[in-house]
């Protein structure tokens, strides 16, 4: 290195080094914090879980939905890299 960028170096450093706690311990006031407890809101889950208990309770249909079933999803990638390897295959 450089003669120049070393001394910069350590003079930017050392003013990092001072500097702060020079700020830091000026005549600043000090500022008491108050915290107050706020009441602990319902939780995402418990929310959703009423709402959808509610939209059972309209629909009753919605009790005999049994899940499960299965399904194949190709997305945009998948897609384009079998038309790559297609291109490839018919072009050699």
């Amino acid at each position: 290195m450089q003669p120049h960028r070393i001394l910069s170096s350590l003079l930017i450093g050392s003013a990092l080094l001072v500097g702060t706690p020079l700020a830091a311990s000026a005549d600043a006031p000090a500022v008491a914090m108050q915290i107050t407890p706020s009441p602990a809101p319902k939780s995402a889950v418990a929310a959703d879980a009423d709402r959808y208990a509610a939209l059972e309770k309209q629909s009753p249909a919605t009790a005999k939905f049994e899940g499960g079933g299965e399904a194949i999803y190709i997305g945009g990638s998948v897609l384009t890299v079998v038309l790559i390897l297609l291109l490839i295959v018919i072009i050699l």
